[in-house]
């Protein structure tokens, strides 16, 4: 039988690797032979160790060579053939090797303890060397191959599971494939913008498992000295390293060590970046503008559709989008109180994050106009969707019908206001406001309109609060939602029972 390149077996039986320095580089090793014990006496496994120490030392070689290194210390060529020749104690990982039928073949690593965990990591940066060295060449050879990567989060436990191995550029497609059943095209295209865009960086042959913070800081860098603004750079790091991003799907996926996330925390906005995102963003309405957008003049040239969007816009603080998706069974009574569910439960249903899922009572104001009515019309005669002009396959979500209509009754009523960002999300923020205003406490504002508070305490320690009290208050502690008073006079919208005309917030019918 032939005996694989670099193999020689001692009288023992056990297997050795045996690697000859190359000639021009005998002087500066200090040695023409190298030789290491790979201690077993299976001749499969030994010829693995031998491939990974071979695929080593040659790149070592070529570093050497490139480099034009002269002489290494004893210490730094300690250091390095340590390095390489850790591969030598694998007799704790199974390689498993497939071959698809369209050529691709998958590597498996089984992992099975902190101490295999270490070593993958040291194999892992031997794959690496190639693409650090093209990046680094201005750098000392000792201080590209010794430096070892900080272990990226807490020690393996005994249930880590195998890694695949697998191209960034497979991995690109493979993850795009999954966003896009489930995402908006608008979405969709900004997350394949994102992942391209690291892929163009670090090369479509580069290995996912690789991947190191030090190439993503890199990454941003280089994005940041071709202009790129820090908004531009926190959206690209929130869908690289962000909740759903490509790095929590590699590492869901088997592709990438569970831990660190590797592409967050590199950016975020310094506090004058925070001040003036602040001035730039939308503004509340004072509560003339509110009287002038919701005056009945005004309201007439609306649609009634548009019309009872942008009250609820007005009156419970909910998204475009989460207005716009409403399903008719979303209005429903629960303890005797009129409520709207904002949810991800229907088809086409989508929420920002896990705390916009929420229940939210109804204003009296709401209920005066005629709104129950309205949606006992549409449940009448059938309708599942509550706006149905709100497209669930829209390009920018099922916000964007309402969003346009509304930004075009803002532009006609708004002609002569001071030059501000105002839009329906203002809508939001007035609401916001105006519970803030009339001291309701934090806590119920956020469980309200759906915003998740900072601090760690309220998520781990608060409890959900009752549908009443989110109308009517927490005891003389904070008031709730009916504590709103936009005092705005209404005529009957279409939908209502009744032909009338409403004082808001100042009564019953006039």
């Amino acid at each position: 039988m032939r005996i694989p390149h670099h193999l020689s077996r001692s009288a023992t039986g056990r297997w050795s690797f045996v690697q000859r320095v190359p000639v021009a580089l005998q002087s500066v090793l200090d040695c023409r032979l190298i030789k290491r014990t790979l201690r077993t006496k299976d001749l499969a496994q030994a010829h693995v160790r031998a491939v990974v120490l071979g695929s080593g030392y040659a790149r070592l070689f070529a570093q050497l060579t490139d480099q034009r290194v002269d002489k290494l210390s004893k210490r730094d060529a300690d250091l390095l053939i340590a390095r390489l020749t850790s591969a030598e104690n694998l007799q704790e990982l199974t390689l498993n090797r497939t071959r698809q039928p369209n050529g691709v073949v998958t590597e498996q690593w089984q992992i099975d303890n902190p101490r295999d965990l270490k070593l993958y990591r040291l194999m892992m940066e031997l794959d690496a060397l190639d693409a650090e060295n093209a990046r680094s060449q201005t750098l000392p050879v000792s201080a590209q191959s010794i430096s070892t990567p900080a272990p990226r989060g807490p020690v393996a436990s005994a249930t880590t599971p195998a890694i695949e191995t697998l191209t960034l550029g497979k991995a690109r497609d493979a993850f795009l494939a999954t966003l896009k059943p489930s995402s908006l095209p608008k979405t969709y295209t900004i997350k394949k913008t994102a992942i391209e865009a690291l892929v163009a960086f670090l090369g479509p042959k580069a290995k996912v498992h690789a991947i190191t913070r030090s190439d993503l800081a890199r990454w941003y860098q280089y994005m940041r000295e071709k202009g790129a603004s820090t908004p531009t750079l926190t959206n690209k790091q929130s869908y690289i390293g962000g909740k759903g991003g490509f790095f929590e799907w590699a590492m869901a996926s088997g592709h990438y060590p569970r831990g660190d996330n590797p592409a967050s925390g590199h950016v975020s906005y310094s506090q004058r970046e925070k001040r003036a995102r602040k001035k730039l963003g939308f503004k509340a309405y004072d509560r003339a503008q509110i009287q002038a957008l919701f005056a009945p003049e005004a309201l007439v040239k609306l649609s009634e559709s548009a019309r009872w969007a942008s009250l609820l816009g007005l009156y419970t603080g909910a998204r475009a989008s989460e207005v716009g998706q409403l399903l008719v069974k979303d209005v429903f009574e629960e303890d005797g109180i009129p409520c709207i569910r904002i949810s991800d439960e229907g088809e086409h249903q989508k929420v920002k994050t896990e705390v916009s899922l929420r229940t939210v009572p109804l204003h009296p104001d709401l209920l005066k106009m005629g709104f129950l009515e309205w949606v006992d019309g549409k449940r009448k005669v059938g309708e599942i969707r509550l706006f149905p002009a709100a497209k669930a396959t829209a390009v920018n979500g099922q916000g964007n019908w309402i969003t346009k209509a509304f930004s075009r009754h803002l532009s006609e009523v708004g002609k002569g206001w001071e030059p501000a960002k105002r839009g329906f999300h203002s809508l939001r923020k007035t609401f916001i406001q105006e519970l803030q205003g009339a001291g309701v406490v934090s806590e119920l504002r956020a469980q309200i309109v759906g915003h998740e508070l900072d601090d760690e305490h309220h998520s781990t320690y608060s409890r959900e609060f009752s549908v009443n009290e989110k109308l009517k208050g927490v005891g003389s502690r904070s008031p709730g939602i009916q504590s709103l008073q936009y005092h705005l006079t209404l005529s009957a919208t279409a939908g209502a029972t009744s032909k009338r005309t409403i004082t808001a917030g100042n009564g019953g019918a006039q």
